[in-house]
């Protein structure tokens, strides 16, 4: 579309003016779901595409496969997202199934070295496990008490008050590594908070690194998701330049983009912290709330992806669900395992704060730069690798700027009454928004912030609010 379609939004309609900044999956959500309860929203988005920092590539690397370029997991407990694939009749893959099927390690953690055998890890971990699980409870019984010094540390302090319980270098190597992965950050650039929220533990003589399950990820690639509600939308997505945001006169917003200038009733933005700093907001916002938008940032994680023959991991060396790594990546794991049906497969390597840094050199050396050091611990990587790589560069994208949400020391606590909470207590909800101007984003969820579901689950709870105050007694919903 190569100009903004203003249907809907006329100064003559009896309809509420609602406009959408932002076709992600928060943005298009939050339409989907008002127009579910007959109202409707239009969404305007610079990009060509929809969905945002989700994307999925048929062929990227080996002709037929997908690979997810962006957003890729779904826990168990991801309400919107997985109530959103069921309405969109898309379909999920279990990713326990290679584990149920075959008797091969789910999970490999390759250290110092060395493949670390589950039961030695198990009774190093134990310690700073048992300490991290005793933080979550405090937390958990007083939050406004022990989270402020809890934030104040940064997680290689917190490992530092904690040297005690940790009985091998791998371990604080273990816990660097997986702060990387969910967080995009280096130990001394995480709060302490976060840590505790990953809450890796020792289980039934396992170990579990998160909290989070990662059960499932999109048969067809995850970009479907965005896709599905985007076709549903129709015409009420727009492309757009430039935004800029100004009260007018009268009550209500004017939106200003490339293309022209609307007026609307509600406004929802629905735009990573980097695409939000570059929209001109002349509304007036508390000053902690533009100190957020301004300070912050996500994490620096990217892909990158090498093509094999065969799935040649699948061995007792190897994994069937993922593994941890100190070679310069700190995650990998196949997310074509959802595609039996094809012999070859893709690998992901995973790279997380100043790994990315550290490998600026061109796609095909890094890629085999990885395989020649994971191939000391599974050897026929080397011979089964067919040389074809690809690599993502989301830090290079002024919108994106990186991966997901982080917050760095004390910013938890200093922000967090920017934060969506839902709960059955009304005292307890949180929303993010100033009159009728509201936020949307996996950034402003309390519950989900790093995830898809944090992003759907604010879009649904800024549309619901939206809702009540248009039509307080209920609306018709669309047939």
């Amino acid at each position: 579309m190569d100009s903004v379609g203003w249907g809907g939004l006329s100064a003559s309609s009896a309809a509420p003016r609602i406009a959408i900044v932002g076709a992600g999956i928060a943005g298009l959500n939050a339409a989907y779901q008002l127009q579910k309860v007959g109202l409707r929203a239009t969404v305007y988005e610079a990009k060509p595409r929809v969905g945002g920092r989700i994307q999925s590539r048929q062929g990227l690397v080996l002709p037929g496969l997908i690979n997810d370029l962006g957003a890729a997991f779904i826990n168990s407990d991801h309400f919107d997202i997985l109530t959103l694939v069921e309405e969109l009749s898309l379909e999920l893959f279990d990713r326990r199934t290679l584990t149920q099927a075959l008797s091969l390690p789910e999970v490999a953690f390759y250290f110092q070295g060395r493949r670390l055998e589950e039961p030695e890890l198990v009774d190093a971990l134990a310690p700073l496990a048992q300490q991290i699980g005793w933080d979550g409870a405090q937390l958990e019984a007083n939050f406004d008490r022990y989270a402020p010094p809890l934030d104040a540390l940064s997680v290689a302090d917190y490992l530092d008050v904690h040297h005690d319980k940790i009985q091998q270098p791998y371990v604080r190597s273990l816990i660097a590594a997986s702060i990387r992965t969910e967080y995009g950050v280096e130990a001394d650039q995480s709060s302490a908070l976060q840590l505790v929220y990953n809450l890796p533990r020792v289980h039934n003589r396992r170990v579990e690194m998160l909290q989070a399950d990662e059960l499932f990820i999109v048969k067809g690639g995850t970009e479907q998701i965005p896709r599905a509600l985007a076709q549903r939308l129709g015409d009420q997505c727009a492309w757009a330049g430039d935004y800029g945001l100004w009260p007018p006169r009268g009550q209500g917003f004017r939106l200003s983009f490339d293309q022209g200038t609307v007026e609307a009733d509600y406004v929802i933005l629905a735009m990573p912290f980097p695409a939000l700093r570059r929209v001109d907001i002349q509304v007036d916002l508390p000053n902690t709330l533009r100190q957020f938008i301004q300070a912050g940032n996500p994490g620096r994680n990217e892909k990158l992806f090498a093509g094999f023959s065969q799935r040649s991991w699948l061995q007792a060396n190897g994994f069937t669900g993922a593994a941890w790594s100190d070679l310069g990546y700190s995650g990998l794991w196949d997310d074509t395992q959802r595609q039996p049906e094809h012999p070859q497969g893709v690998l992901t390597f995973f790279l997380g704060g100043q790994e990315v840094e550290q490998s600026q050199m061109a796609i095909h050396d890094q890629g085999q730069r990885f395989i020649d050091q994971i191939s000391a611990h599974l050897p026929a990587l080397k011979f089964t690798t067919d040389g074809r790589f690809a690599r993502t560069a989301w830090g290079q994208d002024p919108d994106f700027g990186g991966g997901y949400t982080t917050f760095s020391p004390g910013q938890y606590t200093r922000f967090r009454s920017f934060l969506y909470v839902e709960s059955a207590h009304p005292g307890e909800q949180q929303r993010v928004q100033v009159g009728n101007l509201l936020f949307s984003g996996e950034q402003f969820s309390d519950a989900y912030y790093g995830y898809m579901n944090g992003a759907a689950q604010t879009a649904r709870l800024a549309a619901n609010w939206v809702q009540q105050q248009v039509a307080p007694s209920g609306v018709a919903a669309l047939p």
